[in-house]
């Protein structure tokens, strides 16, 4: 690693570990090897706040790097701002206390730690539009679909939460769509709901229907589904945000080349024209989009 470099740390936060890694900011890469610590959400905060100080203690060190900024993305509801939890579903036990004070006040051997926060799915977006599949691309929507929907509206590299021209807060999930919401019609709870509207048979997710899309009629329909669903859903805020880009991550995005056909047809019948491209920084990209609050 050379030290006359810029680097930063990435954090993602998850309900079940933390991994942190050093991101080079001029090449876009993580370098070294990322460090994950186990620690459940439901533990006690001096549990979780051990896990957290000692994970980036160890990174710290192992990088042999003075690195001083440290940039987590957490899922909300959280004041990215100030560092403080809000959530009442998941680590509970660390509602409304500061947590870049917390940290700071146990890594006092690593002076000047300056911390940044940004909710997940936005430093998901953030990774793919900065070093990703969105890489010099000034507008690009990127959108998880998983056992979610997250979102993020990405106008020169920067997260648009507010206007007339991204839906509240920049979230996606919580609208409504046809007899549902977002979240819904997305998620894996659709693909796994509609299979069986489809055949009277259970499936895990997406995989699972993937692996029977050669042999099955009803996986090819359900993809076939999924994709004109999507264009109609995105194709109003493609239009909103001048945005002729979008990204796509999350476990369903890894079924793209099954509903892209769809997805494509329905963007023309409608006189778009929409560079649909796949995660290509996958779960790394959280902790690139977080490190990249410091570019």
């Amino acid at each position: 690693m050379n030290p006359e470099k810029k680097y930063a740390i990435g954090v993602d936060i998850g309900g079940s570990h933390i991994t942190s890694a050093v991101v080079d900011l001029e090449e876009g890469v993580i370098v070294g090897h990322p460090v994950t610590t186990d620690v459940d959400h439901t533990s006690p905060a001096e549990v979780i706040f051990s896990a957290w100080t000692e994970n980036l203690r160890l990174l710290i060190n192992e990088s042999g790097l003075p690195v001083k900024q440290i940039g987590m993305a957490f899922p909300g509801p959280f004041d990215y701002d100030k560092g403080i939890s809000w959530m009442e579903h998941k680590f509970q036990a660390i509602y409304g206390i500061n947590i870049g004070q917390t940290l700071a006040a146990r890594l006092l051997e690593f002076k000047d730690l300056e911390f940044k926060f940004v909710n997940d799915a936005g430093a998901f977006a953030l990774g793919e539009s900065s070093f990703g599949a969105a890489k010099n691309i000034d507008r690009v929507i990127v959108l998880t679909l998983g056992t979610g929907v997250g979102s993020g509206f990405i106008a020169n590299h920067t997260i648009v939460r507010s206007g007339d021209s991204v839906p509240p807060g920049g979230e996606v999930w919580n609208l409504p769509f046809h007899e549902g919401i977002v979240d819904e019609a997305f998620s894996t709870r659709w693909v796994v709901g509609r299979y069986s509207e489809l055949t009277g048979k259970q499936v895990q997710g997406a995989k699972d229907v993937a692996m029977r899309f050669e042999f099955d009629d009803a996986a090819k329909q359900l993809f076939n589904e999924f994709g004109y669903r999507l264009a109609e859903f995105t194709t109003p805020w493609l239009n909103k945000f001048n945005s002729r880009t979008l990204v796509l991550g999350g476990n369903i995005s890894r079924s793209l080349p099954l509903f892209m056909q769809a997805l494509q047809r329905a963007y023309g019948q409608v006189g778009l024209t929409v560079d649909v491209k796949g995660s290509v920084l996958l779960d790394k990209a959280a902790m690139l989009g977080a490190a990249s609050l410091f570019l």
